[in-house]
């Protein structure tokens, strides 16, 4: 090859090298979005936000109900005497949702080939058996709710039963333990007019209790569980949370594959179920878990949620507040106990974004495989030109800068 010739390859070689950031969409590789695993089964979940400073506890939490009689009675176990008892706007779980969830991208080119206790219910009266006592009572939104302590489950079913919350068959075992370690009660209904819905999600309610310990009451959620159940926790602190009596796990991102017809446009959902149904459905998934200020008030800066938990406990976190999702779909059967959340320390972060190989895609092997064989095969065109003479060796040049351009966008 003769100094020009020589020079004008390498010339279309260097040119090749950026030609990537200077397409318009031809021959630049672009990001795809397949999905986002927003929604794991098909009946009503449960969500809550679980935050602590290390002396108190804030929850919000909302759960779903399917259509039932002209009011519901919600009962929840809280550890101690829950107060602040407020609603909460339905925006914090979808900005949640929408910024943690799992999300599924992957590279390619445009033209390259490639836990509520619900049943029916009437509020009736203040009166109450020895052993129960109403400590508290008011309206938090579309609820109106009691406060009770307890120190005998039978009383207390019977309480409940007679104020027509028609505890279910089974209740008493489960209140056993509850009434046991002190645990008190936050009793709610819901107004008729709110139940026009097929499946009914209230605005969320808040409360707070204080405590160092945090648990998330699950077991109780056996009395009206569904088929199948998802549970999302998000859990704020000053570092990473994890489950200290479930199998903790991640998604290993080098299993995932594109799949036409998923949530998530992948096998995220299947990869969940698989690893759940190993650990008999004792399992929450880590599908996120970083420092970030969500919550608003760091730095000057607010969020869209940024009143969802007071400003006293994020500024007890000194604004380091870290934010982790866990998830979990499971049984009424694997609901045999609550979850006890600790921090850990050196687990490392968890990011909800994942980046798939274009090569996931579905599709022939042999086209797979021709991505990263075709500028070999280039190559080996422009070096048997070069062995001829004439203007052959020179027409060289041209497969010679088209390796050099798939290349680039490899």
């Amino acid at each position: 090859m003769n100094v020009r010739l020589r020079s004008c390859a390498w010339l279309l070689c260097l040119l090749a090298l950026p030609c990537g950031a200077w397409a318009d969409g031809v021959m630049m590789p672009k990001i795809e979005e397949l999905g986002a695993a927003t929604k794991m089964v098909a009946s009503p979940k449960q969500e809550a936000v679980i935050a602590t400073d290390g002396q108190t506890v804030e929850v919000i939490l909302r759960t779903h109900f399917r259509r039932g009689p002209a009011e519901l009675a919600w009962v929840v176990p809280v550890p101690a005497k829950p107060e602040k008892v407020e609603p909460c706007d339905d925006e914090v779980f979808t900005v949640l949702e929408r910024e943690t969830a799992p999300r599924f991208l992957r590279f390619s080119g445009s033209d390259w080939p490639g836990l509520h206790c619900g049943c029916g219910a009437a509020y009736v009266g203040d009166q109450m058996a020895p052993s129960v006592v109403v400590e508290q009572q008011g309206t938090a939104g579309i609820f109106k709710y009691v406060v009770l302590s307890a120190t005998d489950p039978r009383e207390l079913t019977r309480w409940l039963d007679e104020h027509k919350y028609h505890v279910p068959i089974g209740a008493e075992r489960i209140f056993r333990r509850y009434v046991a370690e002190g645990w008190h009660w936050l009793a709610m209904r819901v107004r008729p007019e709110a139940m026009d819905q097929p499946t009914l999600a209230p605005h969320p309610i808040r409360y707070a209790y204080r405590d160092t310990k945090l648990v998330y009451p699950l077991e109780i959620s056996q009395l009206s569980a569904d088929l199948e159940n998802e549970i999302v926790l998000y859990v704020v602190g000053a570092g990473r949370y994890a489950c200290g009596n479930w199998a903790n796990h991640t998604i290993d991102p080098n299993a995932l594959r594109a799949r036409a017809g998923a949530t998530s446009g992948t096998n995220y959902e299947e990869l969940v179920r698989s690893a759940t149904a190993e650990r008999d459905g004792h399992l929450f998934v880590t599908e996120l878990s970083q420092s970030w200020s969500l919550f608003g008030y760091a730095k000057g800066r607010s969020s869209e949620i940024n009143d969802a938990l007071s400003r006293g406990l994020l500024d007890a976190l000194d604004n380091g507040q870290h934010i982790t999702r866990l998830r979990a779909v499971m049984t009424p059967k694997a609901m045999d106990r609550d979850v006890l959340l600790v921090r850990v320390s050196g687990w490392g972060n968890v990011r909800s974004t994942f980046h798939l190989a274009a090569a996931s895609a579905a599709g022939p092997a042999t086209a797979r495989l021709a991505v990263p064989l075709l500028p070999l095969a280039l190559l080996g065109a422009a070096a048997g030109l070069l062995r001829r003479q004439g203007w052959t060796r020179r027409a060289a040049i041209i497969p010679a800068a088209l390796a050099c351009l798939s290349l680039a966008m490899l």
